[in-house]
């Protein structure tokens, strides 16, 4: 989509250049162009981060051959927050399908503790 929408803005700008020549035009044609060639270098593809939650009901991200465990700095039901190595991650429940959105917020409010046992209890309070 985004790279669309330079190939459309370059054609554009150039076509404002050919049409009615003048320096300002030269220059978003060229800026444009640019970008363009930006856009569509070769490796710029980034990988997109996986999400899971494991058999211990810890958050997993990473992009396949990295994979971690992610810190929850935040978790709401129309938002979390997960801190991992390679920078913050933010997710809305637009973003997953809505029973891996269910159990991602399960993940992230039951954490299990390293040894087996659950998160203790949240006490009388919030109950």
């Amino acid at each position: 989509m985004a790279q669309a929408l330079t190939v459309t803005a370059a054609a554009a700008c150039a076509l404002a250049f050919v049409l009615a020549p003048s320096t300002p035009r030269f220059a978003a044609a060229l800026a444009s162009t640019l970008v363009l060639l930006l856009a569509f270098r070769p490796g710029h593809e980034r990988s997109q981060p996986r999400l899971g939650v494991d058999a211990e009901g810890a958050v997993v991200a990473g992009t396949g051959e990295s994979e971690e465990v992610a810190v929850v700095q935040y978790s709401s039901p129309a938002y979390v927050c997960l801190m991992t190595r390679g920078g913050r991650l933010a997710l809305w429940p637009d973003a997953l399908p809505a029973t891996a959105w269910r159990r991602l917020l399960v993940a992230c409010r039951w954490r299990r503790q390293p040894g087996g046992g659950s998160a203790p209890t949240a006490g009388s309070r919030t109950k």
